[in-house]
Parts: C-alpha cells; structure tokens; sequence
C-alpha cells in the first residue's frame, strides 16, 4: 500500500482492499479489476484514463446476469457506453475512474439494496451530477416510493425494461448532463 494511502478496514470479496474513510472505495490488490462489458473495458489500476465531456457512460449494476446483460444490451444499443458490475462493489470507484455520468442500479441485491446505494450517491457531494435510475422487478407504487426517499432521477419496472434508455435520457437531462 502506498506511503499516505487510507489505512484498509477490511478485504473485499474481489480482493480488493476497502478503505475506512469510504467503504464504497475499493483498491484493487495486484491482478484484479472491476467487471465490464465488451463495449468498454475498465482501465486496469493506476491506469484510470478521464472520459471525454461529451462522452457519457452508463454504470450498470444488477446482480442478475441476464437482466444485467440485456440492460448492457438496450443501452449498448441506444449509443451509449457501458460499464457493468454484478455488485455495488467497484462502484465509486468505477464512477470516478471513467467519469460516469448515469447510474442504473437494481433495487434488490444481496448484501446492499439498490436505494441504499442510491442514498450513498446522493449523500456525497462528489456525485450529486450522478444520473440515477432505480430498476426492479417491485411493483410500481414500491418502486417509485423506494425512488421518492433516495432522489432517484428515474424508476423502471423490469417488466418494461425496453422504457431503460429513455429513462437514462431523462434522468441524465434532469441532471443536465447532456450536451
């Protein structure tokens, strides 16, 4: 660990190291980085590379493979750039290191709800630009309340998943980061 560095609290499941001053900050151990989609790859450690300002970049985070990926599908397809995770771990590390500027995040994870995560992007001054759009297979009242108490921009029902791009549009633009 390098001279100055946040002392670790404890290991992440990825082997990474996770730090006492953000537990959603992880340091990846030697050899390890962050799952991605094919359409962008997560820059290796020290490696972080800034998104241009114009390029706008979606964090994609379900911990079902198949609704993960055909969200990483629909967006991939509406001409936006994607980067997935089956977990929120990585996930304030991923937003900072690839300049995301939306966050679709599962509302039923094991381990941490999606509005919780929410709720930690909103509480840090760092990501109040962040985009945010709530997804799950909830019925829609319980979802648009789980959005109402975290300050999600967006909700989209799994059912409907196809609404997942115009949704990420909105929520970008209510965010006013769309050029």
């Amino acid at each position: 660990m390098q001279k100055g560095s946040p002392k670790p609290e404890r290991s992440g499941l990825d082997g990474s190291i996770v730090t006492k001053s953000d537990p959603l900050i992880r340091v990846p151990t030697s050899g390890t980085t962050a799952p991605t989609s094919e359409k962008m790859k997560h820059p290796p450690s020290g490696a972080a590379r800034a998104a241009p300002q114009s390029e706008k970049i979606v964090l994609v985070i379900d911990d079902s493979d198949i609704a993960r990926a055909q969200m990483v599908h629909l967006l991939t397809k509406a001409g936006m750039k994607v980067i997935d995770l089956p977990s929120p771990i990585g996930a304030t590390r991923a937003i900072f290191e690839n300049n995301v500027t939306a966050a679709v995040i599962d509302l039923l994870m094991p381990g941490m709800r999606g509005d919780r995560l929410a709720a930690l992007f909103r509480g840090n001054p760092r990501l109040k630009h962040l985009a945010v759009v709530l997804v799950s297979s909830e019925r829609g009242e319980d979802l648009a309340r789980a959005s109402r108490e975290v300050g999600a921009d967006e909700v989209v029902s799994k059912q409907h998943l196809e609404d997942l791009a115009s949704a990420v549009f909105r929520a970008c633009l209510s965010r006013n980061i769309l050029g």
